[in-house]
């Protein structure tokens, strides 16, 4: 199994301070968030990491693999997406394409967003994704309405995914989805067949909303920590929580 952190946008409502830094290496307690992504996953066993960054950061993402400590025991290697701004991004799901095109990722793939941050035990996840060895992504009881209408919300009946809306008006629960993939190789030709068909190419919740309508896709619900930090409200947030 491999594993891609999607780090190709540009967080454009972080902005000033996105514009000089890379949200995924913004610092939370003196470390970058991307640190806390690896740490989740790094006893998975995952033959190689993929880093996804934008032609605009590069050069930090570099350094970032470069000094990483996680190195030492995986493959970790970085592909960069040809944008320099927002009005060029390929989108998080065309990224993912992008990716798996021009690195060559034939195997299970887990996708992670860049700008989570969470506690969860990843194992959970990557366990039930080898059990099903079916498409499997993580779930988060936000506990807000209002909240979720950021999201993608999902209602889950044993364990798999009966409906998924997209950034819902009004959403009929609080269980989202967190940013946090597992796909089977055989799946992944549906990334393409979907970006084919002229669907949404930024928020990867449509195109799991589009495949749960095709196959069976499995949900894993967590509890503990998440952050989607999207805002500087929530980074602030974040600071609340683990730093003092």
């Amino acid at each position: 199994m491999e594993a891609i952190i999607l780090c190709g946008g540009f967080a454009t409502r972080l902005e000033p301070i996105t514009y000089f830094v890379p949200k995924p290496l913004l610092p939370v307690n003196g470390r970058p968030i991307l640190d806390y992504i690896m740490e989740s996953i790094n006893g998975l066993g995952l033959k190689r990491i993929t880093i996804s960054a934008n032609k605009k950061f590069a050069d930090q993402f570099a350094l970032w693999v470069e000094r990483s400590g996680y190195k030492n025991s995986m493959e970790l290697r970085l592909v960069v997406e040809p944008t320099t701004n927002d009005g060029e991004k390929l989108g998080a799901v065309g990224g993912i394409e992008y990716v798996i095109e021009n690195a060559g990722i034939d195997d299970d793939l887990m996708i992670i967003a860049g700008d989570n941050l969470y506690d969860f035990d990843m194992k959970k996840l990557h366990g039930s994704f080898r059990e099903s060895g079916k498409p499997t992504i993580g779930l988060y009881d936000i506990k807000s309405k209002d909240e979720a209408r950021r999201f993608g919300v999902v209602r889950v009946e044993n364990g798999r995914i009966t409906e998924f809306a997209e950034k819902p008006e009004n959403p009929e629960s609080t269980l989202i989805s967190t940013g946090i993939y597992a796909l089977p190789r055989k799946d992944l030709g549906s990334i393409k067949s979907y970006l084919d068909d002229k669907n949404h190419r930024d928020s990867p919740g449509y195109f799991i909303k589009w495949l749960a309508e095709r196959k069976e896709v499995q949900g894993v619900v967590y509890e503990g920590r998440w952050f989607d930090i999207g805002t500087i409200d929530t980074y602030k947030a974040v600071f609340d929580q683990y730093i003092g």
